[in-house]
């Protein structure tokens, strides 16, 4: 088996760190910029703020920016690199991991930021791998994985709990990763390799028997929930790329998102990943990548597959939807490879650059406006 799931987070980041899609293109975002952008003021009144990584400061830290721009403000300040994951439901903390070597070991910790400040709180012990955090919808506690008692398996943990210990919610030697929790909190689908490569299951948000969602001679990843808990999207490698599919939570009706035709040699030259679905499941959001360096931001409608790009951007990536659905902010590079953040109306139009840095910055998520 190919070893391409499990990271979570941080194979996300890795790949923006470098400076976007690739330097493959001569095609950059900054073409966008000469045409339809989104004004100021209706910037200024969306009332959200975008939280990313930044490595601006010569190490990756947490960041919040408004969408109107200007100077960010610095959440975290670690000598360890933070990565940002989800952000809470009810908007006020971060779930983040802290990455740190100790002598020849590498260490990961799960932390709770509050995005009003101060010092985030560590969730559960530190280990090799603590990653893929995933909010139950009250808040009340969260999904991850870890290897502190295994290769990798799922855990969950109740955050404001004082000296909670995390429990152990599945058990197989070929690992578990990535999961995922329903909107109803009933639930969590994640990745295992315990058939011999990896496939999607669901479990419920207790533990219990897994039930297999995936049966095929291929890796099977990366399960994301639609907001209505009706279908779950994942990518798979059983076409030779990766491609991002959906199947029903009973494991009915899988079928491949993208509408596209990609046939002979151009089949193998586009994989597909980032996929986000829209608040009101409409659409799904994702990356479109080729061997040339270009990677593009589309916008998918959810039921027949068809999809656009987002206007002028050619190396795009890592989209993330506005809370309201009517904007989607993700990771493009500039004209020197520099990865910066950029935001887009739902309809692929408006593509408007928000921050510029020297270092790359990148993996935005939404927030509340910060309050007073």
């Amino acid at each position: 088996m190919m070893i391409r799931i499990g990271c979570g987070v941080l194979a996300a980041m890795a790949l923006a760190a470098c400076g976007g899609a690739g330097e493959g293109s001569s095609a950059t975002a900054k073409r966008a910029v000469a045409g339809d952008t989104i004004p100021l003021a209706e910037r200024r009144a969306i009332g959200a703020e975008l939280v990313f990584v930044s490595e601006r400061d010569g190490n990756s830290e947490v960041y919040a920016v408004s969408p109107a721009g200007g100077r960010p403000r610095r959440l975290t300040d670690d000598p360890a690199e933070d990565f940002a994951g989800p952000v809470s439901p009810d908007g006020r903390a971060l779930a983040l991991v802290s990455v740190r070597q100790v002598g020849p070991e590498h260490v990961e910790q799960l932390s709770l930021l509050s995005l009003d400040g101060g010092k985030p709180a560590p969730l559960g012990p530190a280990s090799a791998r603590a990653r893929s955090p995933s909010w139950a919808p009250d808040g009340s506690w969260l999904a991850f994985e870890s290897d502190r008692a295994s290769f990798r398996d799922v855990f969950r943990i109740a955050p404001g709990a004082a000296g909670a210990a995390a429990a152990r919610l599945t058990e197989a030697p070929q690992g578990s990763f990535e999961p995922a929790v329903s909107p109803d909190g009933r639930w969590i689908a994640f990745a295992t390799s315990r058939d011999g490569d990896a496939e999607v299951y669901v479990m419920r948000a207790d533990g219990g028997e897994p039930r297999r969602l995936t049966a095929f001679h291929a890796d099977d990843w990366a399960p994301r929930w639609s907001p209505d808990g009706r279908a779950i999207a994942f990518l798979s490698a059983r076409e030779g790329v990766d491609r991002i599919f959906v199947v029903r939570p009973d494991g009915t009706d899988l079928r491949k998102l993208s509408a596209a035709a990609d046939t002979g040699a151009d089949r193998t030259e586009r994989s597909e990943a980032d996929a986000a679905w829209s608040p009101d499941g409409a659409r799904v959001a994702y990356t479109l990548r080729t061997r040339d360096g270009v990677s593009r931001v589309m916008i998918a409608d959810a039921r027949t597959g068809a999809a656009r790009q987002v206007a002028g951007i050619d190396r795009g990536q890592q989209p993330a939807w506005s809370p309201d659905g009517r904007y989607l902010a993700f990771t493009a590079a500039d004209a020197e490879g520099d990865a910066e953040l950029w935001i887009a109306r739902a309809d692929g139009g408006g593509a408007t650059r928000i921050t510029r840095s020297p270092g790359p910055d990148w993996l935005p998520r939404w927030a509340p406006a910060p309050r007073g």
